[in-house]
């Protein structure tokens, strides 16, 4: 007999969180066995959404209510898990990385000491990470980020031993402590307009009132913070470069991924007519600034991991460009790049995380000479780069050619030049990285004479995230027909959402009629100009800056001053990273607020 639907929703949150309590039993009967225990409780998990999925993306929405307190006279009393193909895309990729990340583990962790946390704090934010997805109760979901919080935090200093990771752990607790302090006061102001905490009825009773808007402004700043986006982003590439492989992979993979989740399902289900207009400007905004920024960035950073982490904060401008355009071709876009850069950067991550501890290379003027030596490796890291920049045949160049149309649909042409200069960043930084690490003369020709290609185990999980997004980019229609646009109809249909929660016993409404485009077809050669604008500048710029040739000119001038401004900018200080953090979210309420008031 199998499971319910809302048992398998149940089952999604308790697996991991009942394996973090068992780890430690697990442990005390066989060591080698606590590690198997992890990844097949990451996988179960990962099996009950897979389950869920096929009603769920057929427009079902599957909810529960604990304890059995259902609405009375339309009022959610008690606490629900509510999952519709939005919040099961989200738990589908905190699932699958989490478990991808865990059975990398096995390998990179197996020489270090204190993996008995790792393993506990680990199944615990996978744990976490679902429940916020499927709480349909903002207090819940502000439980559920604490939860979240704490174990990210742990795992940031994982090697607590070392200078940089207590700070950027403390760095990390300082920025997303005042995020939370502002989510916690948008949902006391939330509260006090409509009595409640349920998200469904917050989204059918809430007024439009100055403090709603500042609520709602708050809201979306603090999630701002998880999701990194400028000015939001500076704990990122602190944390990044100090935590572990695995843990660098689940941050990037899944947990940023969270606080898009949280902004969309802000924007669109909890408050979808409240400050619409002048929202989705400042998140354009916003979006373009993170990706201009996270690619100007990557090109002046020499640690192959801060590269990775400030694309993250790119890629992440990308899906919130789509949420932004607020069409559901937009929508689409974002949630198939959320898919995309989970299975590209998850792969990247793990790649640097062996280059870094078996090789000790931690910049890359310590690299050079290892694509003969390293060819598998090569190979995985050349086409994860591919993929990244968006280029044919992989998941991004479906994701970014779908986000650009949408854009140019609606007349927002520079949304996608925007888009296209942000690939050529990142090309640019991704070539930069990988021929300064694989094909560059080494410095010290016999400094490694024993080198040979990573254990088949530990590259198992970024051959087969790599060959997902093959499949994506080469097979697309599927993943698009069958997970982008149901995400994004979930997102669109607020009505639906909320009478499936507060009055499940009548029949929900039917919604509006909808199209859904096909997914670009990877072989049309009309699609191709933008990736062919992107290889040929990239390949100039990358050239450029690896001969470090110097710059003259006065044309030359304002570029010399915007890197030195980024970097100055980005000064590790962490009162500057609060100071910012605070600054960023008072602009965002300040501009949402004079938009209301002013009509």
């Amino acid at each position: 007999m199998g499971l319910t639907d809302t048992q398998l929703a149940l089952a999604a949150i308790l697996v991991p969180l009942t394996a973090a309590l068992l780890a430690p039993l697990v442990e005390l009967i066989s060591v080698r066995l606590r590690g198997a225990f992890s990844v097949a409780a990451a996988g179960l998990t990962a099996a009950c959404l897979a389950a869920l999925a096929p009603r769920v993306l057929a427009g079902n929405i599957v909810v529960y209510w604990m304890s059995g307190w259902t609405p009375r006279a339309g009022l959610g009393i008690g606490i629900s898990l509510v999952v519709d193909a939005w919040g099961l895309l989200i738990a589908g990729i905190a699932a699958g990385v989490g478990f991808m990340a865990l059975l990398y583990s096995l390998t990179y962790l197996q020489h270090e000491t204190g993996r008995g946390a790792f393993y506990v704090l680990f199944l615990l934010l996978i744990a976490a990470l679902i429940g916020f997805a499927l709480s349909g109760d903002l207090f819940n979901q502000f439980v559920w980020l604490e939860v979240f919080s704490v174990a990210a935090f742990a795992l940031t200093g994982y090697h607590y031993e070392e200078r940089t990771a207590l700070e950027a752990a403390f760095k990390y607790l300082v920025t997303n402590s005042i995020a939370a302090l502002f989510i916690a006061i948008a949902l006391c102001l939330f509260y006090m307009q409509t009595g409640a905490l349920n998200l469904a009825q917050i989204a059918r009773d809430l007024p439009s009132t100055p403090a709603s808007v500042i609520a709602l402004g708050l809201l979306v700043a603090g999630y701002a913070t998880k999701a990194a986006l400028l000015p939001w982003h500076f704990w990122l590439p602190d944390a990044h470069t100090a935590a572990p492989a695995p843990v660098s992979a689940i941050f990037s993979g899944a947990l940023i991924k969270v606080g898009l989740y949280a902004i969309a399902r802000d924007m669109f289900t909890l408050a979808p007519g409240l400050a619409a207009g002048p929202l989705r400007e400042a998140l354009l905004a916003i979006a373009a600034a993170s990706i201009l920024v996270g690619g100007l960035q990557m090109l002046q950073q020499q640690s192959l991991k801060r590269i990775l982490a400030f694309s993250s904060i790119a890629q992440m401008g990308y899906v919130a460009l789509g949420l932004a355009l607020g069409t559901p071709a937009g929508l689409a876009a974002a949630a198939l790049h959320l898919m995309h850069h989970a299975l590209v950067k998850t792969a990247l991550f793990m790649a640097a995380g062996l280059l870094t501890l078996k090789l000790n290379l931690h910049t890359l003027s310590e690299g050079g000479g290892l694509a003969r030596r390293l060819p598998v490796t090569t190979l995985l890291v050349c086409m994860s780069a591919l993929a990244l920049s968006g280029l044919p045949l992989f998941s991004g160049y479906i994701s970014k050619t779908m986000l650009e149309e949408a854009a140019l649909a609606i007349g927002r042409t520079w949304v996608a030049v925007i888009a296209v200069l942000g690939s050529l960043f990142t090309f640019t930084g991704m070539a930069r990285a990988v021929y300064h690490i694989f094909f560059a003369p080494p410095r010290a020709p016999d400094a490694r004479p024993d080198l040979h290609e990573f254990a088949p185990l530990a590259l198992l999980p970024i051959g087969l995230l790599v060959a997902a997004s093959l499949a994506v980019g080469m097979f697309p229609r599927r993943p698009v027909a069958q997970a982008a646009w149901p995400a994004a109809r979930a997102l669109m249909e607020a009505d639906r959402y909320v009478a499936a929660v507060l009055d499940p016993a009548a029949s929900p409404p039917a919604g509006a009629e909808w199209h859904a485009e096909p997914s670009p077809d990877p072989l049309d050669w009309r699609h191709w100009w933008p990736p062919a604008i992107v290889v040929a500048g990239g390949l100039g710029l990358a050239f450029f800056l690896v001969r470090r040739r110097a710059v003259h000119g006065a044309w030359a001038v304002p570029i010399q001053w915007m890197s030195r401004g980024l970097r100055l900018w980005h000064s590790g200080i962490v009162n500057d990273y609060a100071l910012w953090t605070t600054v960023g979210t008072t602009l965002l309420v300040a501009a949402l607020l004079v938009a209301h008031v002013w009509g």
